[in-house]
């Protein structure tokens, strides 16, 4: 509940790549709520520190201390600095670790409602807390090539809030910042549907086909082979959502918990460490294809998303960019 798992889940999937990679794989990963936090924790521990070869003096669970620090050069880093002859001041950790292993892109992440519910509003309980799971680095870093989230509209659990993938800008104008990602390589899309709507958590729902469905797509377009394809059922736009805030907890959550409604588009977000902006938003065509075809279906965050860009959900007939629903997004 509180994600004190967590940890092992990263280790033990990290241990499996360590067992099962062969220099050239490709490696795409995928999750579903804080399935999506592990994947996300796992292709950034991947991307900072490579995969271990078998002999390694380095184990797993140093390596992933390592990790936890959050400030330790990733191994291409470090193999810069060997190749500018700067060695001689590496740690042995470092020298092992560019000797034992091996430099990985992570080809592709695919995830489902990433959501930050690994613990409580609590202070600092270790292993309970929000905060101990700060050393996370979920974020899309340089060697994760491509990355594709599918977000859920409908989800109202405050602690159910979703973890974006954002870039940051400093205050400091000296800082050089990476060029932004394409469309292409990295999305985050808005689809109809609760939660586990839109990650497959319930049994009989129409509604997890369509984000199922783009994310094998995108996988496939990476080279990806799958055994059958999604087919979309006619019903899909008919399929109820669940009000899973109404829910929760046999409804004693709504009694304690007023209503989260996700921010579609969100504008640029001010922070100590400098301005947070949400990474290539895009909203499904099937949102607007239900807003037509349902009357009853108005959720109040897409409504107030289409009253500051000025449009009429119901004349989009086609996936759009959230940021700018003029541009369509393929």
């Amino acid at each position: 509940m509180f994600g004190q798992g967590l940890d092992d889940n990263i280790r033990l999937a990290y241990e499996w790549l360590i067992e099962n990679y062969n220099d050239g794989d490709e490696i795409f990963i995928f999750g579903f709520s804080r399935g999506a936090f592990t994947a996300r924790s796992l292709a950034g521990l991947v991307a900072i520190n490579g995969i271990l070869k078998a002999g390694s003096p380095i184990g797993t669970s140093e390596l992933f201390r390592r990790y936890k620090k959050g400030d330790e050069e990733s191994i291409w880093r470090l193999r810069e600095a060997e190749q500018a002859g700067e060695a001689a001041s590496f740690t042995d950790q470092e020298r092992w670790l560019i000797k034992y292993s091996q430099p990985a892109d992570v080809k592709m992440i695919g995830v489902w409602d990433t959501v930050g519910s690994l613990g409580l509003s609590t202070g600092k309980i270790p292993g309970v807390s929000r905060s101990s799971f700060d050393y996370l680095q979920t974020g899309l870093r340089i060697h994760i090539l491509n990355g594709y989230h599918a977000l859920a509209i409908d989800e109202h659990r405050d602690d159910f809030a979703p973890t974006l993938w954002d870039v940051r800008r400093s205050n400091n104008p000296k800082d050089v910042f990476a060029k932004p990602r394409t469309l292409a390589s990295v999305e985050q899309r808005w689809f109809v549907g609760a939660h586990a709507n839109v990650g497959g958590g319930y049994e009989t729902d129409l509604l997890a086909q369509s984000p199922l469905r783009w994310i094998m797509e995108k996988a496939q377009s990476h080279g990806l082979e799958f055994r059958s394809a999604v087919e979309l059922d006619g019903d899909a736009l008919k399929a109820p959502t669940v009000d899973s805030y109404a829910l929760f907890g046999r409804g004693f959550y709504k009694l304690v918990s007023s209503p989260l409604y996700r921010v579609i588009g969100r504008d640029p977000e001010v922070r100590e460490d400098g301005s947070h902006t949400n990474v290539n938003e895009t909203i499904d065509v099937t949102v607007f294809d239900r807003w037509r075809a349902d009357p009853g279906y108005r959720p109040e965050n897409l409504a107030a998303w289409a009253e500051r860009k000025k449009v009429d959900p119901a004349q989009i007939r086609t996936s759009v960019r959230a940021d700018d629903p003029t541009a369509a997004a393929p």
